[in-house]
């Protein structure tokens, strides 16, 4: 496993990440039992993987709480926890209230890094920032930061707090990142931490067609609004995606790099990328996850790959909102 400092921050973290929605159970997953959870997480530990990520909203807390049991039964010093304050809790005293849940959810006394999970215009950014600072100063977080938040939102934090992580939607098949918010990222040295790594699955080829994706995870633009569980009104991109993932095999066949190996290690080689969050239901998931981290892809494959899915990037265009037409970044 390799490792980084978070930002601007002496925080160690692995740089592949164990992201931790899928567990939750919504209309993308099936819920994983508490045992099933726990073991997956003990098995990314001993893989070497210490960054362990999740979220208030993801299952209503239950990722939370399945964390917190995980965390009993490992050494808390060798792990950094990381969630999200939901965006319908950004103000003042919701915000400290949130935190002080999933303090208690986690079983922790201080979270390592607390991201504001989308950004909210109807607070003021400012309130948000003295909450948090307030938390940083009581001991109860280590690390603000943000969570697909787009330039100007990341600069309007930036102004009030100083936040070293933005995690972001970020793969082979979803570059919009790439046109402008990595860049912002890169000039104020904060970490891009990626999430979604594996397309929800679509990265793995296990998926032969459009057809063959469940509903729940069909719901992103790369597919048509008439898609059951679409959010945007687009046409999607269903046939750029799928011939994409087809060379993308082929290229991977070519350089015999196993495909998810090579899905995960492609954003570690971009610049400003800190760590990727990679989702595992089962031990055996967790442990390939990490071995990516030391998959280490010639300057070849990494251009190439790139310019497989250049058409697609230029389709699905700049807004980084995998699920919205009407983009939550600013």
């Amino acid at each position: 496993m390799e490792y980084t400092t978070l930002g601007r921050t002496d925080v160690s973290v692995s740089r592949v990440g164990l992201g931790l929605w899928n567990v939750s159970g919504d209309v993308n997953w099936d819920r994983v039992e508490e045992d099933d959870a726990v073991e997956t997480i003990q098995a990314a530990v001993d893989a070497g993987i210490t960054f362990l990520d999740t979220a208030e909203a993801y299952g209503d807390g239950y990722s939370e709480s399945v964390l917190g049991a995980a965390l009993e039964t490992l050494n808390r010093d060798d792990v950094v926890v990381a969630t999200k304050a939901h965006q319908s809790n950004l103000a003042y005293d919701d915000l400290k209230a949130a935190c002080e849940a999933s303090l208690d959810r986690l079983g922790v006394d201080t979270i390592d890094v607390y991201y504001l999970h989308y950004p909210n215009p109807d607070v003021p950014v400012s309130e948000t920032a003295r909450a948090l600072r307030e938390l940083r100063e009581e001991g109860k977080i280590r690390v603000p930061a943000v969570s697909n938040h787009g330039v100007r939102d990341l600069n309007d934090v930036l102004e009030e707090v100083r936040v070293e992580a933005n995690q972001l939607p970020y793969n082979l098949l979803w570059r919009a990142i790439e046109y402008e918010v990595k860049d912002a990222c890169v000039e104020n040295d904060v970490d891009a931490v990626c999430y979604s790594a594996l397309a929800q699955g679509l990265l793995t080829g296990r998926f032969d067609s459009p057809d063959d994706v469940p509903a729940g995870r069909a719901r992103t633009r790369h597919f048509s609004s008439e898609r059951e569980h679409a959010r945007h009104g687009e046409a999607g991109a269903e046939a750029e995606t799928f011939a994409a993932i087809e060379e993308f095999e082929a290229l991977c066949e070519e350089f015999d790099v196993p495909m998810v190996e090579a899905a995960i290690a492609w954003p570690l080689h971009r610049e400003g990328v800190g760590s990727v969050l990679v989702g595992a239901t089962s031990p055996e998931q967790a442990r390939a996850n990490a071995a990516a981290a030391e998959r280490s892809l010639p300057p070849e494959f990494v251009e190439r790959a790139a310019d497989i899915t250049a058409e697609l990037k230029e389709a699905l265009g700049p807004n980084p909102d995998p699920w919205q037409s009407e983009s939550r970044y600013r």
